[in-house]
């Protein structure tokens, strides 16, 4: 399988999250955790606490379950506590009510896989499903390699329920607060607060049956009869909505970041990179939905001419045929269309303007574009994986200089073409700087070192990472040589390379 290859998305995982509730009716708060700077998945985001399935639960639940009981809802339900007692502290009595564990559990529950399960056989924890209520059920879209197929369920803790307390040592979240929903919304709204795309679209639902006048306890009951399953609607931020497309592009990634900008009636598309009928029918389903609201497709932009972003245009114009925005380069490549240029204003009329930023490196006349909500950052840096600068069109030094002007525009958020979106920006901006910085400086020093052939410059500078695919790291390699001839650091004559 070549690297541009279609690649299925990999099945999801099951997981389960804690939707804890306290006080009394007209005051009830949910807890939710700042989640660590440093974990893998959506830093410094607001979450419920929760995790993974893990071996030991479902071999603890298959023991503890009755014949004709569902295993797998026991299963998640054991995860549920588990993951809350590690988390926050919190657990059921044997008299029924919630406390803080003490310091002892929590020292042995950090101890490895088994500690959970040997706590449980020797009463320090217990496991009390009844008060538990599945609210939802929410599938990760297909942005990153690692995937959760995620039951929130319902916890109402009564109306004086203890603080959270974190674990000895590290600690996944860095604090915990109970929230109102209309509170961290509108924070979310105003950017002051983030939250993962589940966590947004369920906020919506709650903070919505709210407005009809309706108690949040008495909402979680009624979702909890029929807890919403299924796709949900991927929002980034206000006005930046995602649509993962199932593409041929560098691994892992299996799908391209299509976005729908803007929060009022009329919309930008970027990137519809169709190249099949699945793609066809995630766009077509969606732009259905916004017709059915009045909203309308004003523009397409292409961010850049590579086929994982432009897809079949043939396709696309059947669905929407409006104005195409790009750049000479890219509206070469498509066919013509507005030709955009650096600095220009994007004004959706909804008093969220982007303005458009030209960062050929990667590709010839590729763009970002920049707002008050954050940067879409095209194919400069992602969440997953690793960003090519392919030799035959690319350009190394234009990448790096690239990079550093979208650093020096310290975004909110970053809205990359591939992966998740980045609560931290200028910490991959500048992870993916060094990155190729070093990678540059061991292509020179190579070079330097009397190394004067592609393939055996590219087996030194990329000797630490052995695994990497020989056709990519050839390639790198030149991209890197070719930066350097540029900047007056090595000659290349005759496909020699050597430092002046």
């Amino acid at each position: 399988m070549s690297l541009y290859e279609r690649r299925p998305a990999r099945p999801p995982r099951r997981a389960s999250s804690a939707v804890l509730t306290r006080g009394e009716p007209g005051s009830i708060r949910m807890l939710m955790g700042l989640r660590h700077p440093d974990v893998p998945a959506f830093p410094e985001f607001w979450a419920f606490p929760g995790g993974g399935v893990s071996k030991e639960d479902i071999e603890y639940a298959r023991k503890r379950s009755d014949q004709g009981e569902d295993i797998q809802s026991m299963e998640s339900l054991v995860t549920l506590f588990r993951e809350v007692v590690e988390e926050t502290g919190l657990s059921k009595s044997e008299d029924g009510g919630w406390v803080i564990v003490p310091p002892h559990v929590r020292k042995k529950l950090i101890e490895g896989p088994g500690a959970w399960i040997e706590a449980l056989a020797e009463g320090m924890v217990h496991v009390d499903t009844s008060g538990a209520s599945l609210v939802t059920e929410r599938t990760t879209p297909p942005l990153a390699p690692v995937r959760y197929t995620n039951r929130f369920y319902h916890i109402h803790l009564g109306e004086y329920a203890p603080e959270p307390e974190h674990p000895p040592g590290r600690s996944e979240f860095t604090e915990f607060k109970w929230w109102n929903p209309e509170d961290i919304l509108e924070q979310w709204e105003q950017g002051s607060a983030r939250m993962a795309p589940p966590q947004v679209t369920f906020m919506r639902d709650i903070v919505d049956r709210c407005r009809e006048g309706r108690g949040i306890l008495e909402i979680l009951s009624d979702l909890a009869g029929r807890p919403p399953v299924g796709p949900h609607k991927i929002e980034f931020a206000p006005g930046v909505e995602c649509l993962p497309i199932p593409t041929a592009t560098l691994p892992p990634s299996t799908h391209t970041n299509c976005f729908i900008i803007g929060q009022g009636d009329e919309l930008l598309l970027v990137d519809p990179a169709i190249q099949d009928g699945e793609g066809r029918s995630i766009i077509v389903e969606r732009l259905n939905e916004l017709e059915s609201c009045g909203k309308r497709i004003k523009s397409i932009l292409y961010t850049h001419r590579h086929t994982d972003h432009i897809g079949d245009r043939s396709r696309i114009k059947e669905i929407v045929d409006v104005e195409v925005l790009g750049t000479s380069e890219t509206l070469a490549a498509i066919g013509g269309g507005t030709v955009i240029r650096e600095g220009d204003i994007i004004d959706l009329g909804d008093n969220l303007p982007w303005t458009v930023i030209e960062t050929p490196g990667h590709c010839p006349g590729m763009v970002s574009l920049i707002s008050k909500s954050g940067l879409l950052s095209a194919d400069n840096v992602t969440m997953v994986g690793t960003i090519l600068v392919p030799s035959a069109d690319g350009d190394m030094r234009q990448y790096m200089n690239g990079l550093e002007r979208l650093s020096a525009l310290n975004p909110n958020l970053l809205f990359p073409s591939h992966g998740p979106v980045c609560a931290a920006p200028m910490r991959l901006l500048s992870r993916t700087l060094k990155h190729r910085m070093e990678r540059h400086a061991k292509v020179l020093n190579a070079v330097k070192g009397g190394l004067n052939r592609l393939g055996d410059i590219a087996l030194s500078a990329y000797k630490d990472a052995p695994d990497a695919p020989e056709s990519l790291v050839l390639d790198q390699t030149l991209s890197h040589l070719r930066g350097l001839v540029k900047e007056g650091l090595v000659i290349e004559q005759d496909d020699v390379f050597s430092t002046i």
